[in-house]
C-alpha cells in the first residue's frame, strides 16, 4: 500500500488522558505548570466525578489518573488530588433526591464542568496548632449572608483555582461549609509553604480578611458540633483514599528505574537482574507495592458498600481509607529508600526521577491525616467501651 493510500486510511485518536500525561511530561522540563492547568480544564480529566456518579468506579477512574500523574509528578498529582476529593466527595455523597441540598449540588456540578473551574480546599486537619496565633477560619453571620476571617496554612492550586472550599466555624459552635470564587481582593496568599520541594503544586498560606459570602455560596451542617458529622467524615474519607495514588505512581516508576539498572549492571560475571540476592531484595519490594495496591481496593469496595445514616458502613470506608493511606505512603517512602541503596550514587544524580522522587517521597506520609492522628484515633477507637470488638 502506497502512501497516499495510507494517509487516507483513519487515524486512530491518541487517548485523552495519554495526551495530558505527554504535555506534563513536557511541562516537566519547562516548568510552565500554569499553562498545563489550563490545558487540562480543556480536558474532560479533571470533571470525571461530574459525569460518574457510582462511588466505586469514581475512585477508580480518578485513582488511575493520579496514579499515572505521579509517575511523571508528585506535585502536579497532589494538587489535583485535592480537586479530585472535594468534587468526589460532592457527587458521591447519597443525598436525597426529595431535598434542597440534592438540586443544589446538582446545579453546582453542572456549572464547575460547564464553566471548566479547578477546586482548591483549605479542609486539611492539622496535628498541632500554632500558639502564636489563631490560624482557624471563622463566620460570622450577618445579613445577607457571612463575614468570613482566618487563615489556612495550606492549599494547593493557589493562583490556579478558579474557587475555594473551606468549612468556617460560627460563634456557636456548628460550621458551614463555603463555596467561593478566589478572585476577590479578600483573598490573600501567603509564602509557598514547602519552597521548590512541591513546585507544581502551587501549595500556599491563604488569607481570609473580612470576606463577604451570600447565602447562595453556603452549606450549613447543622450536626457539625460533633465529630463524626457524616458528610464530613465522607469527605475525610475521600481525602486520605486518594493521597495513595500519587506517591505509588512514583514508586512504580522508581521500580522501573531499578529494573532498568540492573539490566546494565554486571555482578560477578553476570546480569545483576538475574542474581538472587537481586531479585530477592527487589521481590521484597513489590510485595509491599501490591499490599499497598490492594489496601487502595479495599477502600474502593468500602465506598462501594457506604449507605448514608449507617455508621458502620461510615466507619468502615474511613478505617479503610486511612489505612490504605498510612501504609502506602510509607511503604511508598521505604522502596524508593530501599532502591536508592540498590542503585547507588546514580539514584541521586542531578536531573534524574529518581532524584526528585527521592526529595518528594516524604510528604506523603506527612499529609493529614498524619501518624501521630491515626494512632490517636485507632487508640481512642480500641479504648471506646461501645466498641465491642477490633
Amino acid at each position: 500500500m502506497n502512501s497516499t493510500a495510507l494517509s487516507q486510511l483513519p487515524q486512530k485518536e491518541q487517548d485523552p488522558l495519554e495526551k495530558v500525561y505527554q504535555s506534563l511530561r513536557t511541562v516537566e522540563r519547562t516548568k510552565d505548570y500554569k499553562d498545563f492547568y489550563s490545558y487540562l480544564k480543556s480536558t474532560r480529566i479533571p470533571f470525571i466525578p461530574c459525569d460518574e456518579r457510582k462511588a466505586g468506579t469514581m475512585y477508580r477512574e480518578c485513582f488511575k489518573v493520579l496514579h499515572g500523574m505521579g509517575q511523571i509528578s508528585i506535585p502536579v498529582a497532589v494538587a489535583l488530588s485535592m480537586h479530585y476529593y472535594m468534587l468526589a466527595a460532592l457527587a458521591a455523597y447519597p443525598l436525597s433526591k426529595k431535598s434542597t441540598s440534592y438540586w443544589k449540588r446538582e446545579m453546582l456540578l453542572a456549572k464547575i464542568k460547564k464553566e471548566r473551574l479547578l477546586i482548591a480546599n483549605t479542609g486539611s486537619v492539622r496535628t498541632f496548632k500554632d500558639t502564636a496565633e489563631n490560624s482557624g477560619i471563622l463566620a460570622r453571620k450577618e445579613k445577607g449572608g457571612y463575614t468570613i476571617q482566618g487563615k489556612a496554612p495550606f492549599m494547593s492550586l493557589a493562583g490556579v483555582a478558579n474557587y475555594v472550599v473551606f468549612a468556617a466555624e460560627l460563634p456557636s459552635g456548628e460550621k458551614a461549609v463555603f463555596f467561593v470564587p478566589l478572585d476577590n481582593d479578600q483573598i490573600e496568599f501567603e509564602h509557598t509553604a514547602f519552597g521548590d520541594s512541591m513546585q507544581g503544586s502551587f501549595t500556599k498560606a491563604v488569607k481570609f480578611k473580612n470576606l463577604r459570602v451570600g447565602h447562595a455560596n453556603v452549606l450549613s451542617l447543622p450536626d457539625s458540633q460533633a465529630s463524626n458529622c457524616e458528610i464530613l467524615v465522607y469527605q475525610r474519607a475521600w481525602f486520605q483514599a486518594f493521597i495513595p495514588a500519587p506517591y505509588l505512581g512514583a514508586t512504580s516508576e522508581v521500580l522501573s528505574c531499578a529494573k532498568a539498572f540492573a539490566k546494565k549492571k554486571i555482578k560477578n560475571g553476570k546480569s545483576l537482574a538475574a542474581s538472587e540476592s537481586f531479585q530477592g531484595r527487589v521481590g521484597e519490594l513489590l510485595i509491599k507495592y501490591r499490599a499497598a495496591q490492594q489496601l487502595c481496593e479495599h477502600t474502593r469496595a468500602a465506598m462501594d458498600d457506604f449507605k448514608r445514616g449507617d455508621r458502620i458502613s461510615l466507619e468502615k470506608l474511613f478505617e479503610s481509607s486511612v489505612l490504605s493511606k498510612h501504609f502506602s505512603t510509607h511503604f511508598a517512602e521505604e522502596i524508593v529508600t530501599q532502591v536508592r541503596y540498590l542503585m547507588g550514587s546514580q539514584f541521586l544524580l542531578p536531573g534524574t526521577l529518581t532524584n526528585k522522587v527521592y526529595k518528594e517521597i516524604v510528604f506523603g506520609a506527612l499529609q493529614p491525616m498524619s501518624d501521630t492522628d491515626i494512632k490517636d484515633y485507632f487508640a481512642r477507637a480500641f479504648m471506646d467501651p461501645c466498641k465491642l470488638s477490633f
